[in-house]
């Protein structure tokens, strides 16, 4: 797995952080006008210095560059650039993390040595990839979430191109093996897991397993779904590649599954995933985050007081996502208001 903090990260990053991928989920998911802009472009990934990660835990980010050179000699080259922003849960205040992310990207390269006076700095595209359980409710425009923002000339106005792969049909995620599985993965692993969608997802694992440049991603979903999803639906997963006849796959949810029972987190874990998350009770999505963290780094009684005192589900939810791969509490608490 990488060093990344949530297993949703893990995934993310596993299928898109390679360029000509990335080119597909952007030529694929973005609206006509703007693919159709970028078509013929080349896409580079940019380094994660050009955004400031000082107070995040997480690398979420996907900044992509699409270059387009002029098309005569006094035309200068072009340069679009696509930062995503992937979310696994409702975030009220994701239009102001992107904002800020864009804004950060423009005064460094506006730093930059090398360009002209009076340049003109790019143009960012900024996304969100929604692939969470519920429909999104939170809002999207800047200006709503600041007091007066609406009628004030001094708030920007401004919302990200927002899209959300439930709404997106698997038959319509087209493209090479890579991109295809990195997808469909994504949209379902926090959906309701049916049987149709486990054989779908086990044929793609199965052509990946044979494919050495998609084998790497096809472990790490199998290792992500073991990690969040219900003992239940890691069963039917298996199940689905014994039906098939893929025993590679299946075999490889039983060594993931048995190396965190080894390491003593499947039981808690998926114990806490299950009763925070599908059973969506506050009361019992404070108790299990509590025991949880208490279990793995300890917790102070003012520590304690905060989750008790939290009353959004989102927040708690997200914070038992945090908690899977987490490498200290401050990362789980962060998730909380």
């Amino acid at each position: 797995m990488s060093d990344t903090n949530t297993p949703y990260d893990t995934l993310f990053r596993a299928a898109f952080d390679e360029p000509e991928t990335a080119r597909e989920l952007t030529l694929l998911l973005l609206p006509e006008r703007y693919a159709s802009r970028l078509a013929s472009a080349r896409v580079t990934l940019e380094p994660e210095t050009l955004v400031d990660r000082k107070a995040r835990y997480r690398r979420t980010d996907l900044l992509l560059r699409f270059t387009s050179p002029g098309t005569t000699t006094t035309d200068r080259t072009t340069y679009v650039y696509v930062l995503y922003e992937h979310k696994s849960y409702r975030d009220r205040w994701v239009t102001v993390q992107v904002l800020h992310a864009m804004a950060t990207i423009w005064q460094r390269l506006a730093g930059k040595t090398g360009r002209r006076e009076g340049e003109l700095l790019p143009e960012i595209l900024p996304v969100v990839l929604y692939h969470g359980a519920e429909a999104w409710n939170a809002p999207l425009q800047v200006a709503d979430l600041i007091a007066g923002g609406r009628d004030s000339p001094h708030v920007p106005h401004y919302r990200p191109i927002f899209l959300d792969l439930r709404t997106v049909p698997d038959d319509a995620i087209t493209g090479s093996l890579r991109a295809v599985l990195g997808l469909v993965a994504l949209k379902h692993v926090r959906l309701k897991l049916e049987d149709a969608t486990a054989e779908i997802l086990t044929e793609l694992l199965h052509r990946a397993h044979a494919d050495p440049t998609t084998r790497h991603l096809a472990r790490v979903i199998e290792q992500v779904y073991v990690i969040v999803r219900s003992a239940e639906d890691v069963k039917r997963l298996m199940t689905a590649a014994s039906r098939l006849g893929y025993y590679e796959v299946e075999g490889d949810y039983m060594t993931y599954a048995q190396e965190l029972l080894a390491e003593g987190r499947t039981e808690g874990l998926k114990q806490g995933l299950e009763q925070g998350m599908e059973k969506g009770s506050l009361q019992r999505s404070r108790e299990v985050l509590i025991r949880l963290v208490n279990r793995k780094f300890g917790l102070t009684d003012a520590e304690r007081e905060r989750v008790m005192v939290c009353d959004d589900q989102n927040a708690l939810d997200a914070a038992l996502d945090e908690f899977a791969l987490a490498d200290t509490k401050a990362q789980v608490l962060a998730r909380l208001p």
